[in-house]
């Protein structure tokens, strides 16, 4: 009597996990169709092109792609002439230079409708990326040149870069009293 006993115990654990097994692969079933037709309904719309991108971060690319290659011709001459100039001994230059980039790449900003987060946001990836500045350095700058005062070395540097990129934007081109390398040598920063 106790092996029949025991026997339909184990029979009946035997068959409780059966039935828990046969029970977790029907749920797991049941929820893998609908997982994968909405990865087939997403890969589906981005083949037929249904989804397209953000119109504010095609805007903000498009504003880093302009502000890079503006900062880029600007910072070339400067390149050649001092080859160390992302060295930490050039820092008393690399404040003439942000002030005059923050100002340009701004402008840029501005010019495209970027909220002022985004181009702070621009301004700081062209600033660590042309200068290898850390962000204590950027955030310092960016500050300097917010609260700067009206006529100030500091406010002539910003709109000298802002009076340059709206130049650079309309004609393709900015005037030589306008550059970069002008606006160090008459600021006195070579002298």
């Amino acid at each position: 009597m106790e092996s029949v006993l025991f026997y339909s115990t184990q029979l009946s654990m035997i068959g409780l996990f059966a039935l828990m097994f046969y029970r977790i692969r029907a749920l797991y079933t049941a929820s893998y169709p609908e997982e994968n037709t909405r990865i087939n309904s997403i890969l589906n719309r981005l083949i037929e092109s249904d989804i397209t991108l953000n119109d504010q971060y095609e805007i903000k690319m498009e504003c880093l792609k302009k502000a890079q290659m503006f900062t880029g011709v600007q910072m070339l001459s400067l390149k050649r002439s001092n080859e160390d100039l992302n060295s930490h001994n050039m820092a008393w230059l690399h404040k003439a230079i942000s002030l005059y980039l923050i100002g340009a790449i701004d402008y840029i900003g501005k010019h495209a409708k970027c909220g002022a987060s985004t181009r702070k946001e621009l301004i700081i990836l062209v600033l660590k990326s042309n200068l290898k500045l850390s962000n204590l350095m950027v955030n310092q700058y960016f500050e300097e040149a917010l609260y700067r005062e009206l006529s100030s070395e500091n406010d002539l540097m910003v709109r000298a870069g802002a009076k340059a990129a709206k130049s650079w934007s309309s004609d393709k081109q900015v005037p030589s009293n306008l550059t970069l390398s002008y606006q160090l040598n008459d600021w006195g920063v070579f002298a």
